[in-house]
């Protein structure tokens, strides 16, 4: 009997874990580069029963008096979070220091579809990834992100502005060439060029927070040239991959499912209790 209360209990903590990951995509509905979040939910392992002290075998042939009566299922768990890398879409903002990655037509490899993303540098000096391309010059006139951490180049070192970036007269190609004064005929100059990263299976990354990614392994190198099947977009954001819609329609489910496993809760402490009152008697 106390096996039903293990089994809802399994499927309420496994709901709960889901509903945060739910909420947590719907809360960064409006960061750019935001990948949406899917929580796999998995069957513990089925268990057989048998009978003791019975003369038939049971299906493993075992004859030693034991029979096989079925089987019992015990319960869910919430596997991981799974990020979907799918292709954002492109917004234009007109700020000067914002990016956009555009990477939908590499095509797969080995069933895998590859992903780039902005190479960064975090307080400790670690590579970082992310798809959030909504830069900023810090006070030491490094292009950066809002969170502080520095945008490298594509030789791996931070990117270190001109003086003259503080006039906002920056372009960006399409190829992550940075240069200032673009229109001008004699003063135009090249300050640098964005790194980025192709990751060939953006499933191992590691979500750290704050739309940066980590490793589990060796870095890949930072790119020197950019493929032909990925394009920068200047002065445009990727938006985040979450649909509201059917993020409200996933957590109303989770909620009526969550509520589903208390009243078996519910109904096991009822009878626990009647049973405990008999007992008295």
């Amino acid at each position: 009997m106390l096996r039903g209360l293990d089994t809802a209990a399994s499927g309420m903590i496994a709901l709960q874990r889901r509903q945060e990951a739910l909420t947590n995509n719907l809360a960064n509905i409006e960061t750019p580069g935001y990948k949406k979040v899917d929580t796999t939910l998995r069957a513990f392992p089925e268990v057989f029963l048998e009978r003791m002290n019975d003369s038939k075998s049971s299906p493993s042939g075992n004859t030693r008096g034991y029979s096989w009566i079925g089987s019992m299922q015990q319960g869910v768990y919430a596997q991981e979070n799974i990020s979907s890398f799918l292709q954002g879409q492109l917004i234009e903002t007109n700020n000067p220091f914002d990016v956009a990655i555009e990477d939908q037509n590499i095509p797969l490899k080995n069933g895998q579809k590859p992903s780039v993303f902005f190479a960064v540098a975090n307080a400790n000096g670690e590579i970082r990834y992310t798809r959030n391309g909504r830069f900023t010059v810090n006070e030491n006139g490094q292009l950066c992100t809002l969170e502080g951490n520095k945008v490298l180049n594509n030789h791996g070192h931070p990117i270190q502005m001109d003086p003259e970036l503080a006039s906002s007269k920056v372009s960006i190609n399409e190829k992550g060439e940075i240069s200032v004064n673009p229109d001008g005929a004699t003063n135009r100059k090249i300050i640098d060029t964005i790194g980025i990263v192709l990751i060939q299976n953006p499933n191992k990354l590691i979500k750290e927070g704050n739309g940066t990614f980590k490793l589990d392994g060796q870095n890949p190198p930072i790119l020197t040239e950019m493929p032909a099947e990925v394009r920068l977009h200047h002065k445009m954001i990727e938006s985040s991959t979450v649909d509201p819609t059917l993020t409200m329609s996933n957590m109303m489910e989770n909620v009526r499912l969550y509520e589903a496993n208390q009243k078996v809760i519910q109904a096991y402490d009822r009878s626990l209790e009647l049973l405990n009152s008999i007992g008295r008697v």
